[in-house]
């Protein structure tokens, strides 16, 4: 099997990027156990909640590989490529390996009719196994609870700040969806972001039930920005026995400084060097999250798929670039809340351009503009996201362009300036 064979056999099997997606643990458990269970020749590590999962995921996995450990990092969605989901020590998982890997499976996928996530969460595991990685992170794809994540005895487990977000499969409210994301507690030790009440209570029921430690922000672990520029920001932070002052941290934003604490915390218990810490905090890289492209005019790029995750990149933009004439070319998923991600983010826009990603999810421009509050600014929709772009480069020009909503459009980006000559 080639490896655009085996791509293109993974991205056809059911539950592709969450559609159809079939909950459960049932086929997952079966292919780890004709797998000769790797999951269990791993310390494992689950990062968990609504946004801030892939950050944290790679925050802690850019600490361990600082500290000397061998780390496996599994997340989702991938931007360019499919590879970009398994890395061991920050290096993709090779075409070859990913090819064999899902030529070993075909039998057990087709027996058990695995979806497209529990497929690559098994070849990742195994792949870790394999290469004889020493800690796991593994980002949780869907919900908690029935994610193909929830496998083995976890080290320990982190939920970023729990928000609405995929109800259809969560529940309607935000103690529903919660109590789903809450499940992937279960041993080890958790650490949790500052909740809402509702899901704060839910996470605090959770770990007392199953006697599992908790460290939560705002109440045992706090970080304090003290200077922010376009080249990182300082931080300093605190929680039960530590303290770390003066800390840079590479990656831009508010939000992403709550994303380094439960990290950072999660790094403190597992007896990481400060050394250790401190690097992995410099040195992160995570594209698509509040990531700055050079040029003129400048370009942001954000995933923001939810109302959360677009209310923080507002106030990023706003803190980093202040009243500057920001273009937002924006592209949202069917599935999500048009309307409150557009009016989170239609503050910071002197121009909004409309748009649909490449991925079949991708909601019409024209349900978007239907979502959009009146507003006074000049509105463009555009079917492409090269025509989005092209719109956004032209008049009235801003010194600014941010293009938010989905990852999927971020990809889209990232592929066509690939494509451009240099």
């Amino acid at each position: 099997m080639t490896y655009a064979e085996a791509v293109a056999r993974v991205l056809a099997l059911r539950g592709g990027e969450h559609a159809g997606m079939r909950p459960g643990l049932e086929r997952i458990e079966a292919l780890l156990e004709a797998l000769g269970r790797p999951e269990r020749r791993l310390a494992l590590v689950q990062v968990g909640g609504t946004n801030g999962k892939g950050s944290v995921a790679a925050l802690l996995a850019a600490m361990l590989r600082a500290a000397g450990r061998r780390v496996g990092l599994y997340t989702s969605p991938h931007l360019c490529s499919v590879r970009e989901r398994i890395r061991v020590d920050d290096e993709l998982i090779g075409e070859d390996e990913f090819a064999d890997g899902v030529d070993a499976l075909g039998t057990l996928i087709a027996r058990t009719d695995a979806t497209m996530f529990e497929a690559l969460t098994a070849l990742a595991l195994d792949h870790f196994a394999r290469e004889a990685v020493e800690v796991a992170v593994l980002e949780v794809g869907l919900g908690g609870r029935l994610d193909a994540t929830t496998v083995g005895e976890p080290l320990a487990t982190v939920l970023t700040r729990i928000d609405y977000d995929h109800e259809r499969y969560l529940g309607s409210t935000l103690a529903q969806i919660a109590a789903e994301k809450a499940a992937i507690i279960r041993v080890g030790f958790a650490v949790s972001a500052a909740q809402p009440p509702e899901a704060a209570a839910v996470v605090a029921a959770r770990a007392g039930a199953v006697g599992v430690p908790l460290w939560v922000e705002g109440q045992d672990l706090h970080a304090v920005v003290t200077t922010r520029d376009l080249g990182g920001q300082r931080v300093t932070f605190q929680g039960p026995g530590f303290a770390l002052g003066g800390t840079r941290l590479a990656l831009l934003g508010r939000f992403q400084a709550g994303n380094a604490l439960l990290a950072t915390a999660v790094a403190q218990r597992l007896g990481l060097p400060e050394t250790a810490i401190r690097a992995g905090l410099a040195g992160v890289r995570w594209p698509g999250r509040f990531q700055l492209l050079d040029g003129d005019p400048r370009i942001v790029l954000d995933g923001a798929h939810n109302p959360n995750g677009a209310e923080a990149l507002a106030q990023a933009l706003q803190e980093y670039f202040g009243d500057a004439p920001k273009t937002l070319v924006v592209g949202v998923s069917a599935d999500k809340d048009l309307g409150a991600i557009l009016r989170a983010l239609l503050p910071q826009a002197a121009r909004l351009v409309l748009t649909r990603s490449s991925n079949g999810r991708a909601a019409d421009p024209s349900l978007l503009r239907a979502a959009l509050p009146p507003t006074p600014i000049r509105v463009d929709t555009a079917e492409s996201v090269a025509q989005a772009l092209e719109l956004a480069a032209g008049s009235p020009r801003t010194p600014i362009i941010c293009v938010a909503g989905s990852l999927f459009l971020v990809a889209d980006v990232l592929e066509l300036r690939a494509l451009q000559p240099r």
